[in-house]
């Protein structure tokens, strides 16, 4: 991919990726073929901030979870979060927002 896409799509994906992977995703934006850069940009993304917003207000309903996708987890913690005194949700705040940009990555690095 040339230079430019590549600097445009880490400056438009490099809040939502993990801040230790961003060379990784580089490297895979170089190896890819122009035409993917449509493909980049058309990908589905979450918000970790979004995501970090529905775990600390709905965490202990599993909302964050189902958000970005952990349907299992969130069941889980809709169904035995309140058994851990509210400990799990609280935790799973951390969590969450990294296992959000982690799967941005994942589904960012799908689209090459």
């Amino acid at each position: 991919m040339e230079s430019n896409r590549v600097q445009m799509a880490l400056s438009e994906f490099g809040n939502i990726i993990p801040d230790d992977k961003k060379f990784y995703f580089k490297q895979a934006l170089e190896r890819a073929a122009d035409e993917q850069y449509d493909n980049l940009l058309m990908a589905k993304t979450k918000s970790p901030t979004t995501t970090l917003i529905f775990s600390i207000f709905l965490g202990g309903l599993g909302i964050d979870r189902f958000y970005i996708g952990d349907i299992g987890l969130g069941i889980a913690k809709l169904l035995f979060g309140w058994i851990t005194f509210g400990l799990w949700p609280l935790i799973d705040i951390f969590f969450s927002y990294k296992k959000c940009k982690s799967k941005n990555l994942s589904d960012l690095i799908t689209q090459l």
